[in-house]
């Protein structure tokens, strides 16, 4: 659940995502101070809260420093917010603008944006009530940066507006409420000026209302060359933003006969764009949105319930917050990484153990379905054939059955599996070979993995259990070589398995062994 608190010079207005804990937005008003109060105490501590600063003691200046290292420009920034805080700044924030220019003396400069408020009492007993009451503020947002953002990442697009026109000098005139706008300069893409004028007009006078809007304007215009803001004479465009399209209407050609624009060929080549907020859709909007009173304030509310744009101010609160939601996501990702690991794992793990266990159950099927054939040829002999001659069909059907039989793997299987059911400490797991020659060879790598327990904290016995192992492998006829690829000696504890034997589970150690295996009565 998200909410903005707006504080502006009058009082604090509430918006959120959730009606049901905020039916419709909210004011009070700064000497509702216990009102205030008791409203904290309702709020839940799961609310995540955005701060936003509209206050008229915002200061935003640009300041010159001589070009430097990229490894020194944090020492100037830590003088200059050190110098603001000692002037009364209870919030600053500062950034390299990216700009440079040329002093009167011809030396190179970098230009380094600053922007901080000397907050009122009750502004700064208000941020202190929300930490008081453990209110996560996640934000806190200066009224006119957060509307420079919001213009380049909604109404850029919609007025189709590239680099070049950024870049070069224009106004957005925004409308605060019923009597208020917001004039914003920006020039090189940087926002230099921001304040706060009302337009005392009656309210279904939208001539009167747009006629003083516009002289306001050109004694904003007027500033900007005075202040050398800008080249002198050279052209500024305007950007409209109100609630109510019928003060938009007309407002082009009004622009032009009362001079803000000289002519229409400057209306060409400069910006000029009018629009309503709430002409833009969100993905969240807080309750009780009214068409008719949809004011900046409420698109910067809706702006902060939809999207995330870059934090502005902060203070050690919000700075503790921040550091805590950004170790809880981290946390989150590792956790996720690490289930998604066991998980594959696991999967991969299943498949090969039910592979191998349909090759044991193949291999004994086809062993299953040889004795069958042993005996049905055993039967077929005739008994008053000579003893001899019985003799040898016997063997000869006994040689072609070990034949059929061995040749699915292309070695003898059964001497191995007989070795295997003598250690009762032995569980095979895997059984793997290949040729070790091409065409036809009659010997084979054979690569043999299993698990040897129990394993109680002492490597000795696994280990005498293994090599007994592979001491009987190695008296096998037709095994020429036997060695211990992987020992269980592992002494990282995570590396045993806990296993299910006979309704109890043990603790087991992984080995393989590979050997060779000559095919020698292969033909």
């Amino acid at each position: 659940m998200k909410a903005v608190f707006y504080l502006n010079d009058q009082g604090i207005g509430i918006y959120s995502d959730h009606c049901q804990s905020f039916p419709h937005p909210q004011f009070f008003g700064w000497e509702e101070t216990q009102a205030i109060e008791d409203w904290l105490a309702t709020l839940s501590n799961r609310l995540q809260v955005s701060v936003v600063m509209d206050l008229v003691d915002e200061d935003i200046a640009i300041e010159a420093s001589p070009k430097l290292y990229l490894w020194e420009k944090s020492a100037v920034e830590k003088r200059l917010i050190e110098r603001l805080e000692s002037e009364g700044a209870d919030f600053v924030h500062t950034q390299w603008t990216g700009l440079t220019q040329t002093n009167p003396e011809g030396r190179a400069e970098e230009l380094i944006l600053s922007a901080s408020i000397a907050a009122p009492t009750h502004v700064m007993r208000f941020i202190s009530a929300l930490e008081e009451a453990e209110i996560i503020v996640t934000g806190i947002y200066s009224a006119p940066f957060l509307l420079a953002e919001y213009f380049k990442s909604y109404l850029k697009p919609v007025f189709n507006l590239g680099k070049s026109e950024l870049n070069g000098p224009y106004f957005v005139i925004s409308r605060q409420s019923q009597n208020t706008y917001r004039q914003t300069f920006f020039n090189d893409g940087r926002l230099r000026i921001s304040r706060l004028i009302e337009i005392d007009k009656e309210e279904d006078d939208f001539c009167g209302f747009q006629s003083a809007l516009i002289h306001e304007a050109k004694l904003a215009r007027n500033y900007v060359y005075n202040q050398n803001l800008t080249k002198e004479h050279e052209l500024i465009g305007y950007v409209f933003l109100d609630s109510d399209e019928r003060c938009l209407s007309g407002l082009e050609q009004r622009c032009l006969d009362e001079g803000l624009i000289i002519s229409p060929e400057e209306l060409a080549k400069a910006i000029f764009e009018t629009m309503t907020f709430h002409a833009l859709s969100f993905d969240k909007a807080f309750c009780g949105a009214d068409p008719q009173a949809y004011f900046a304030e409420q698109a910067m509310a809706d702006y902060l319930l939809s999207d995330t744009p870059r934090k502005f101010y902060f203070n050690d609160y919000v700075k503790k917050i921040n550091n805590v939601l950004t170790g809880h996501k981290a946390l989150i990702g590792v956790n996720t990484l690490v289930f998604l690991s066991l998980i594959t794992y696991g999967l991969v793990f299943g498949i090969n153990l039910y592979l191998n266990q349909q090759k044991i159950e193949m291999l004994d099927e086809q062993i299953k379905n040889h004795i069958v054939e042993k005996e049905r040829l055993q039967n077929e002999v005739d008994l008053q054939i000579d003893a001899k001659e019985i003799k040898a069909s016997v063997d000869f059907s006994e040689a072609i059955l070990s034949l059929k039989t061995d040749r699915t793997v292309g070695f003898k299987v059964k001497p191995i599996s007989d070795v295997f059911s003598q250690h009762q400490h032995i569980q095979l797991i895997t059984l793997e070979w290949k040729q070790v020659e091409r065409f036809d060879s009659h010997q084979y790598e054979v690569e043999i993995g299993g698990w040897v327990f129990p394993f109680e904290e002492y490597f000795r016995k696994p280990v005498e259990w293994v090599d007994a192992l592979i001491s009987d492998l190695e008296k096998v006829p037709n095994i020429s070589q036997v060695a211990l690829v992987q020992e269980p000696l592992n002494r990282d504890l995570k590396q045993a398995l806990s296993i299910e034997l006979e309704d109890e589970s043990v603790t087991a150690l992984p080995f393989k062994i590979r050997m060779r295996v000559n095919d020698v009565e292969s033909k």
